[in-house]
C-alpha cells in the first residue's frame, strides 16, 4: 500500500491531522464533499480541530525556549541570539526573481521590473526559527559561501547598507498565510499564519531594498520593551 488516503473519510482525517489550521469548509472543498459530512467524520473519529491547534501552539511555545530582546541601535536578531549561547546557522538559501507592484513602488522602479529576492532559513540549535529575505533591484554577484555569511544580516552581505548613511523606514509587522516555500522552510502547515516584519532600506537617501523576517505566528511573541513613547499607525490591508 502506498499510504495515500483514498476514500473521502481517509482524506478528511489526513488533512485534519496534517494541517489543523484548515477550516471545515476548506477541507470539504479539497475533498469535494460537504462541510456537514466533514464535521460528521471528525466527530465520529473524536477529532477536534480546535484541540489540534492548541496542541500545535503548545509544541511551538516549548520548541526553542527563546526569550531575547532586540533593542534599537543594538545588535541584530541573529547576533542577539548568538549572544545567548544558541547555535545559529543557515539551513537553506534561495535566490530568485519576483514581480510585485507594491514592492516595486516602494523601491521606486517600474511596476513590471523583475526584482531579486534572496532568502535564508535561520535555525536555532538545529531547528528552523525564521526566514530572512531581502528584495532589491539590479543584478548582483552572489555565491552560497557569501550568503551563509555567519552572523551578518543579508542587507550587509548584499552591500545595501553603509555606516551613517542608512536608515530604515516604513517598518511594519503583518500576519499572512504561509506560502509553500515558507511553510516548508519553517516546518509548519501550509496557510498557517506567519508574522512578516518589513523594513524599507534607505541608503544615501535612496531606497535600495526591502528586508523581511518571517516567523511562525504560533511560535513567537513580540513584546514592546522600554518606557519610551512610540507611534502606532493602523492600516487596513486591501486585496
Amino acid at each position: 500500500m502506498s499510504g495515500v488516503p483514498e476514500t473521502k473519510k481517509e482524506q478528511i482525517l489526513h488533512l485534519a491531522r496534517q494541517d489543523p489550521f484548515l477550516k471545515v469548509e476548506e477541507i470539504a472543498a479539497r475533498v469535494q464533499t460537504t462541510p456537514r459530512y466533514v464535521r460528521t467524520i471528525l466527530s465520529e473519529a473524536r477529532i477536534s480541530l480546535m484541540q489540534l491547534r492548541r496542541n500545535y501552539a503548545r509544541r511551538m511555545e516549548r520548541r526553542l525556549g527563546i526569550d531575547v530582546a532586540v533593542r534599537s541601535g543594538g545588535p541584530d536578531l541573529t547576533s542577539t541570539l548568538s549572544n545567548t549561547g544558541k547555535c545559529i546557522s543557515v539551513n537553506e538559501i534561495r535566490v530568485h526573481k519576483v514581480q510585485r507592484e507594491e514592492w516595486a513602488n516602494l523601491l521606486q522602479v517600474a511596476n513590471d521590473e523583475p526584482l531579486l529576492m534572496v532568502s535564508r532559513v535561520r535555525t536555532v540549535d538545529g531547528q528552523p526559527f525564521f526566514v530572512s529575505q531581502v528584495v532589491t533591484t539590479g543584478d548582483l554577484s552572489l555565491s552560497e559561501e557569501m550568503l551563509r555569511g555567519g552572523d551578518m544580516p543579508l542587507r550587509e552581505l548584499l552591500g545595501l547598507t553603509q555606516p551613517n548613511s542608512t536608515e530604515f523606514r516604513d517598518r511594519c509587522l503583518e500576519v499572512e498565510p504561509a506560502d509553500p516555500y515558507i511553510a516548508a522552510s519553517l516546518g509548519v502547515p501550509q496557510s498557517e499564519p506567519v508574522i512578516r516584519s518589513c523594513n524599507l532600506i534607505i541608503t544615501e537617501g535612496q531606497p535600495v531594498g526591502l528586508e523581511f523576517n518571517v516567523f511562525p505566528a504560533y511560535g513567537v511573541r513580540f513584546v514592546l520593551v522600554g518606557d519610551g513613547e512610540y507611534e502606532l499607525r493602523v492600516v487596513e490591508k486591501t486585496g
